[in-house]
């Protein structure tokens, strides 16, 4: 025997698949640009710190008061004039070499001896109302380069030599081999720090800072590296991510799917135990007082003696199709109780109803004069997406039955278009619109207009969700004389309806 899964296991199936993959394939479509994002927005924060870093104890520097610290030198190159230039306000990390240079040609340094360095270039750098000289030394490349301060103190000077391997280092710690920075002072060569050579063969990104004080531009370049290692972190993110968010949409899809499956279930067994039962609320003419129709309302008693709403099961049958044969049941029902009830009997009915052509089928099954007395309301809460099917519907039942008419009127979808379109001429104007009566409801204005359109094209007109003798009196006072709602009587089933028609003064 061979084993086939149901069409609905099946779909099933392939929901949760398609759920718990959704986020992974969007995490993989989106994982190239999200690592570009984040890796530009890293090389502008880790620019933003590396130009802090290298700039913070120059411009410290560069601010003191150069004679101050050494008010006490004897500007001799004795241990005391040593042991000042080892002082921490003149030797900051970024400093590498700081030293003495007396103009009788004697040098001494914060190490020890003198330091023989030749110079390159050189320019004036104007920094706190003081005139230094900044330059740079002879290097065989510009990554071996380095920068000097000269500071005059009278007719001696001080010489401070950055120390390149502090960028190195921080370089490194940012993100190991993967940075490249170039340090350009106006008019001085070029100072490079980072790797050698940068891969950049899939992507390539290049920020710069122009720092005003130091008159000096700083670019950071970063390549395939950073790109690999910023890719990996954001690919387990994405992961984790997607596998979360996979996993909570199964398990709300799973729990949705069940609720769906037990609704359709208790549905199926509520029809096979015959569970929903018509209930009809009167139309009474306000000016005989007499029943002239009913609608039908069902209602399902469960045989656990619970009255199900129907804003708790309509909806969904109606979405999942089951308010079709829902709606044969009840009609079966009706056509029974047809010789006990007055004038017609009006069945609520949906598009779907329409396009798959089954009152008709139903009527004809069933023909009797009693079937004369049945109309159809059709609701407006899903649209008509076939209408030639439709129209090919109506036309086939109208002869058959009491005729249709448009429920909820001015409420849906279709309104004034399906009325000449399908040719329908019986309106039921909506509770929403009689609420307004006796108040100052600006809806008000569209229910006098419904009114007026309704006696213009000759339409019957039914009031439904009349609660009041002031509705009542409005209502007649326009000319709508159809009535149904509260203030007459609620949704009652068979034996009560009975009873009311026996207690009726008409």
């Amino acid at each position: 025997m061979k084993w086939i899964l149901p069409s609905w296991c099946l779909n099933r199936w392939l929901h949760t698949a398609l759920l718990f993959l959704s986020p992974l394939l969007i995490a993989a479509l989106v994982h190239s640009w999200l690592t570009a994002v984040v890796m530009e927005r890293r090389v502008i924060r880790d620019l933003d710190e590396i130009h802090h870093t290298f700039a913070k104890g120059l411009q410290a520097f560069e601010r003191i008061n150069i004679k101050s610290p050494f008010a006490t030198l004897s500007f001799t190159c004795s241990e005391d004039d040593v042991s000042q230039l080892n002082s921490h306000l003149l030797s900051p990390v970024t400093v590498r070499f700081i030293q003495l240079e007396l103009d009788n040609g004697v040098k001494c340094s914060n190490i020890g001896p003198a330091l023989n360095y030749q110079i390159d270039q050189r320019r004036t750098l104007q920094v706190a109302e003081q005139s230094i000289m900044i330059a740079t030394i002879i290097a065989a490349d510009d990554r071996a380069r380095s920068l000097i301060f000269i500071f005059p103190l009278g007719p001696h000077q001080l010489v401070v030599l950055t120390n390149g391997s502090v960028t190195n280092n921080l370089l490194s710690t940012l993100c190991h081999d993967c940075y490249q920075l170039q340090i350009n002072y106006r008019g001085l060569k070029s100072l490079e720090r980072g790797v050698d050579v940068l891969s950049q063969r899939r992507i390539l990104i290049e920020k710069s800072y122009y720092d005003e004080v130091l008159d000096a531009n700083f670019i950071l370049r970063a390549g395939d590296k950073q790109y690999q290692k910023i890719g990996l972190t954001i690919a387990m993110f994405l992961l984790i991510m997607a596998l979360l968010l996979s996993s909570i949409a199964v398990i709300f899809y799973w729990n949705w799917f069940s609720a769906r499956v037990s609704t359709d279930t208790l549905i199926q067994n509520g029809l096979k135990r015959k569970e929903f039962v018509p209930y009809y609320q009167v139309v009474i003419d306000c000016r005989t007082g007499q029943v002239v129709g009913q609608e039908m309302l069902v209602r399902w008693r469960r045989l656990d003696g619970v009255l199900v709403h129907p804003n708790q099961f309509i909806p969904y049958a109606e979405d999942s199709g089951l308010i079709l044969p829902i709606t044969e049941h009840l009609l079966e029902q009706v056509y029974l109780d047809l010789p006990q009830l007055k004038g017609w009997v009006s069945v609520n009915i949906i598009a779907q109803h329409l396009e798959a052509g089954l009152l008709s089928k139903w009527l004809l099954s069933h023909q009797d004069v009693r079937v004369k007395r049945i109309s159809f309301e059709l609701t407006e809460r899903k649209p008509i997406t076939e209408f030639e099917l439709a129209l090919a519907e109506i036309s086939a039942a109208s002869p058959l039955c009491h005729g249709f008419k448009l429920d909820d009127f001015g409420t849906g979808f279709g309104g004034f278009s399906y009325l000449h379109q399908l040719g329908i001429n019986s309106i039921k104007i909506d509770k929403m619109f009689i609420d307004t009566i006796g108040t100052e409801d600006l809806k008000g204005a569209v229910l006098d207009a419904i009114i007026a359109f309704g006696h213009e094209s000759n339409m019957d007109m039914v009031a439904e969700g009349v609660e009041t003798q002031v509705q009542v009196d409005y209502l007649a006072a326009k000319g709508v004389y159809l009535h149904q709602g509260y203030f007459y009587a609620e949704p009652l089933p068979l034996d009560k309806l009975i009873h009311f028609y026996n207690n009726s003064p008409h």
